[in-house]
């Protein structure tokens, strides 16, 4: 394992000790600490597995990722604006600005993670298996560019929804954006989860439902034991079984997320990077 693996184990356990002394000013710091020890983690397993990692092989990435994780993240904070799905307590605006800028990476690693694992692998087709080659040749083309853009207006229409009517809308905080990029990819000849699934199988929607949940869990678990820590407000949700404190039903928002991240990702770093990364196979 890389050094930065211990680094990271080291700040995990120190938050968690931590947690029980509220020494400040690292208890306020809390979340930023423990989730930085994680993606240092997760990191160097993706090492330990695949001799590369986002760190080591691509540092200039995984700090576009901390920059990129700001104003994606940004945008929930607006609609929850509208929504007041969740809010913050004992929260200063520097150490939230820094929380907001390990979401990314603590998704794509983990999506690194099991894709270095081959988690999903038996709902991807093998490279040689029947139709996989007139299938990838069929993805560019089966599809009409007229209605991708249609459903790049419907992906559109599904990202203002919580603006627009936010009690009935507010599902599509966690879906709004993939069914946006994920079609504007496409039309761009970015990354598209779509086309992956047409021309090699599910096995990208699984890892990214793994992601997701994965990220989900531990969100929640260290959030309940962190002094500013958020709380949910969704009236409909109030009375549902409880993780943590998030509502079992809420956990499902995880699943879109994790592909929000992919997509919105997938996106702009077409703006920077140009070539392959077979990490996170973008």
């Amino acid at each position: 394992m890389k050094w930065h693996g211990y680094l990271g184990l080291i700040l995990i356990a120190l938050a968690q000790i931590n947690f029980l002394t509220r020494i400040e000013p690292f208890a306020s710091w809390y979340i930023p600490i423990v989730w930085y020890g994680y993606i240092l983690f997760v990191d160097s397993l993706v090492y330990k597995v695949k001799k590369r990692s986002l760190i080591s092989s691509y540092p200039k990435e995984f700090l576009f990722m901390l920059i990129l994780s700001v104003p994606f993240w940004s945008i929930f904070e607006a609609y929850n604006l509208l929504t007041s799905s969740w809010y913050y307590v004992n929260y200063v605006w520097y150490v939230h600005f820094a929380d907001f800028t390990t979401i990314m990476p603590a998704v794509l690693e983990t999506f690194s993670l099991f894709t270095a694992l081959g988690l999903g692998k038996r709902f991807d087709r093998k490279a040689g298996s029947p139709g996989l080659t007139k299938r990838r040749r069929s993805v560019g083309g089966a599809v009409s560019h007229n209605v991708v853009r249609l459903l790049v207006a419907f992906g559109a229409f599904a990202a203002l929804m919580p603006i627009l009517i936010p009690p009935i809308g507010f599902p599509f905080i966690w879906l709004g954006l993939f069914l946006l990029f994920d079609p504007l990819n496409y039309l761009t000849g970015r990354q598209s989860v779509v086309s992956k699934v047409c021309s090699e199988g599910w096995g990208i929607i699984i890892r990214l439902f793994l992601a997701g949940i994965t990220m989900g869990f531990f969100w929640e678990f260290w959030n309940y034991q962190a002094y500013p820590k958020w709380f949910y407000s969704i009236f409909y949700l109030t009375y549902n079984t409880k993780l943590f404190e998030m509502p079992l039903v809420g956990y499902l928002g995880y699943l879109g997320f994790a592909l929000e991240v992919f997509v919105f990702y997938a996106f702009f770093r077409q703006f920077i990077f140009k070539g392959h990364n077979d990490l996170l196979d973008i």
